[in-house]
This record gives C-alpha cells, structure tokens and sequence, in this order.
C-alpha cells in the first residue's frame, strides 16, 4: 500500500458548503482521518486528501467514494466530477529536485 494524494471535485447544485456549518462539520468530520483541506465556491467543493491504496489506479475510485459518502452522512447528493492524483512520495521526491 502507498498513500497518494488526490484531489476531488464535487458539484452541489445551488449550495456552498461553506455557508452551510453544520453539513460543514459533518463532511470534514468525516474526511478528518484522510488529512482532508477544501476550496469552496458556489456549486463547486475540491478537497485534497491522502488515501493509502495499492496503486495509482485506485486513487479515482478511492477519492470519490469517500468524498461521497462523506456528502452522503450530511444528506447532500453529489456528483463526483474530477479526481486527480500523484504518489506522495514521488513528489516530495521531485520538488527536492527543482530546490
């Protein structure tokens, strides 16, 4: 198993989880063990999070099933619209080469 980093991107129609503090609380609280940041807009949410799965393959998969699932516990549907993702260790490796 390696950890990968990846982000999600979701679209909730109309809704900003950032004006909504009790979905707020309940999503991150559920995304706490993945390290999970966010960027919030209007229709838009992208979390970062660290998954441990056996190759970059399963990162897409992974990513989106939690972040949904996170949505789902705040009963707000989501659609999973883009999941990027790089190894964690190659790419603290490649940053120390453009120091």
């Amino acid at each position: 198993m390696r950890d990968y980093q990846a982000v999600v991107r979701v679209r909730h129609q109309g809704l900003n989880l950032a004006e909504h503090p009790d979905e707020l609380d309940t999503v991150t609280g559920e995304l706490v063990d993945y390290g999970a940041t966010a960027q919030m807009w209007d229709d838009v949410t992208e979390w970062t999070l660290t998954v441990r799965v056996p190759s970059l393959w399963d990162v897409g998969a992974t990513a989106g099933r939690v972040v949904r699932a996170a949505y789902n516990q705040a009963e707000w549907i989501v659609n999973v619209v883009r999941v990027d993702a790089w190894q964690v260790a190659e790419w603290e490796s490649a940053k120390g080469l453009s120091e």
